[in-house]
């Protein structure tokens, strides 16, 4: 049984360990502009879809509407690809003493999986979110993330996590796997 860990966190606990879903955060630019871009598309498709019926078929203007035709309807395949990506990914973390695996999903099918020994995973830190492209004061949310290094990789998980949501999810982390707060990496000093 899922419950709700804090905001739009889901997670079930096990006996070894707990799973966390963390959904994505689309925002008001998806709901706003793939509609947009997809009424587009069909609307700007409908001339040249229409200009094939009144040529012949040994016509070579026909085979270039042809593959315009060919063209916005890849275009709209794309569009619909970002579309379910956008409303429909997640990220589902599984956590017990000796894995920590980040699963990326799209409408429920696995697409990445990466699986660390937790004992090499450290250094759990939410990083805040960034400003708008657009130059705004606003902070665009989607663009908040929790870090981890796994010995000396550095590797994201959560995009969009708030900051209240990334604190409860690594608190309850710890809770399963005492995770070291800071293992020393070894760097390459800075050359000029």
């Amino acid at each position: 049984m899922k419950d709700i860990l804090e905001g739009r966190l889901e997670w079930e606990k096990s006996a070894r360990g707990m799973t966390v879903r963390v959904p994505a955060r689309g925002g008001s630019a998806f709901a706003l502009f793939g509609p947009m871009i997809g009424f587009w598309l069909v609307l700007s498709s409908l001339p040249y879809s229409a200009l094939l019926g009144a040529n012949s078929a040994d016509d070579g203007k026909s085979q270039i509407m042809w593959i315009v035709v060919g063209g916005f309807g890849v275009s709209f395949g794309i569009l619909l690809a970002w579309l379910a990506w956008a409303f429909t990914s997640d990220t589902l973390l599984t956590l017990d003493e000796t894995q920590f695996k980040v699963q990326r999903r799209i409408l429920g099918i696995e697409l990445v999986t990466n699986s660390y020994p937790t004992t090499d995973v450290h250094n759990f830190k939410y990083i805040e979110p960034g400003k708008f492209w657009l130059g705004k004061k606003e902070t665009d949310v989607r663009t908040s993330k929790i870090e981890f290094q796994v010995k000396s990789k550095i590797h994201l998980i959560g995009q969009g996590v708030t900051e209240s949501e990334a604190k409860v999810l690594i608190e309850q982390m710890l809770v399963v796997f005492k995770f070291p707060e800071y293992l020393a990496v070894p760097s390459t000093p800075f050359q000029q």
